[in-house]
């Protein structure tokens, strides 16, 4: 090889950069199933992580968030005892197991994702079903990690960490699936109390441990 091919590969080299390397591919949307009313309070639920939900409020509500195991029991998250008010102004919130936080840490996606699910307090009340057996019911096969489901309720009405605690007391827990429970626990929550509101739930696979 000769000087000059020599010097030539030393440039071709000095100015040769590396691509850029690619952008990850945004996070899917969450599956988001919407009760109550189908615009009341903005998009709810916008991303969900397993210890945490982004909320998002188009006005001021009174927000309830419970989580409910595979297992069926029920785990209220907001508001605790130690909140005096459950109501939160427009704009995002993160509500989870330690509270409310300032961070983020999860993705984000650019839009939830909604199932066509519509359904009033009265519709609710309506289609109350009792008995589980674990034959029957009309969730879909389990596939995959083991599965909770975060339920967010907005309303004009103010509710404690007692009030959710009675409220759900007092609820038939007997329902023919998750999918059932999820809406008996929105129906309890929200039934006789207000008008105006909107229930969310989402499935979140819970990490191992």
């Amino acid at each position: 090889m000769t000087l000059l091919s020599v010097l030539a590969l030393s440039l071709a080299s000095a100015h040769w950069q590396a691509p850029p390397a690619a952008s990850p591919a945004p996070p899917p949307p969450p599956t988001v199933t919407r009760l109550g009313s189908k615009d009341a309070y903005g998009a709810g639920i916008v991303a969900v992580q397993d210890d945490a939900i982004l909320v998002e409020l188009s006005s001021a509500g009174h927000i309830i968030v419970v989580r409910v195991d595979e297992d069926g029991s029920i785990q209220p998250v907001f508001p605790t005892a130690a909140d005096k008010s459950n109501e939160l102004p427009a704009g995002r919130h993160i509500v989870g197991i330690v509270g409310l936080q300032p961070n983020w840490s999860g993705p984000v996606p650019a839009a939830p994702s909604y199932e066509p699910i519509v359904r009033s307090a009265d519709a609710l009340a309506r289609q109350g079903r009792a008995a589980r057996p674990s034959a029957t019911g009309d969730d879909p096969p389990e596939t995959g990690p083991p599965v909770a489901h975060w339920l967010l309720v907005v309303s004009d009405v103010a509710t404690s960490a007692e009030d959710v605690e009675s409220l759900l007391s007092a609820m038939s827990r007997d329902f023919s699936s998750m999918k059932a429970e999820l809406e008996g626990v929105a129906r309890a929550l929200t039934n006789r109390r207000t008008r105006h509101w909107a229930g969310f739930y989402v499935p979140v696979s819970k990490r191992s441990k």
